[in-house]
């Protein structure tokens, strides 16, 4: 497709193009709100990220509540209590990891017997368990303090597509005015 522009009267041309016989402002109000339309979409991604963000410190932080249950039920730190705490450790393990908490110093170690899962776990001092739900919780508080950063980025998507839009409403209203002058005349 070859696209050439010519004036007539004044009012800009793209020949050959969908385009043709459009003004320049009614042109460039379509650009505006075609822009507008991708702030408006990239607004709409931020706000579902957003979204798990929060699910996410949600899930977080009811993991803590339960896991801090069961083990502020255990008070003393002998042998047993050190495995009834690795216990209720393997008890949330796996959720644990599908929310991405480095599982890591656990003390868990996962593997088949007789081809059916089985999992062997250390005992925990009450200090290591308190460790490893504090790191849970920071992990919360990161999760909403990077919601709070995300929110800046969408006012500024949606004030630049609040800008667009009043933008091309701008563009339009000038090519009326155009136009009404060329009828006019």
């Amino acid at each position: 497709m070859s696209v050439s522009g010519i004036t007539t009267n004044g009012i800009n041309y793209i020949k050959g193009t969908e385009l043709e016989g459009m003004s320049v402002q009614m042109m460039a109000a379509i650009v505006m709100l075609e822009v507008g339309e991708t702030k408006k979409h990239e607004a709409e991604m931020k706000i579902g990220e957003m979204k798990a963000q929060n699910d996410k410190a949600k899930k977080l932080n009811k993991l803590i509540d339960r896991m801090n249950q069961e083990l502020g039920a255990i008070t003393k730190d002998e042998t047993k209590d050190k495995n009834a705490r690795g216990k209720i450790l393997n008890k949330y393990y796996n959720e644990a990891k599908k929310l991405g908490v480095d599982v890591s110093n656990w003390g868990i170690t996962r593997y088949k017997k007789n081809g059916k899962p089985w999992s062997k776990w250390q005992g925990k001092t009450a200090e290591q368990c308190r460790a490893i739900t504090s790191t849970i919780q920071h992990m919360a508080e990161n999760c909403n303090s990077d919601n709070q950063t995300q929110m800046v980025k969408l006012q500024d998507f949606m004030g630049q597509y609040n800008s667009f839009v009043s933008g091309a409403s701008d563009m339009i209203k000038t090519a009326n005015q155009v136009l009404q002058g060329l009828a006019k005349s």
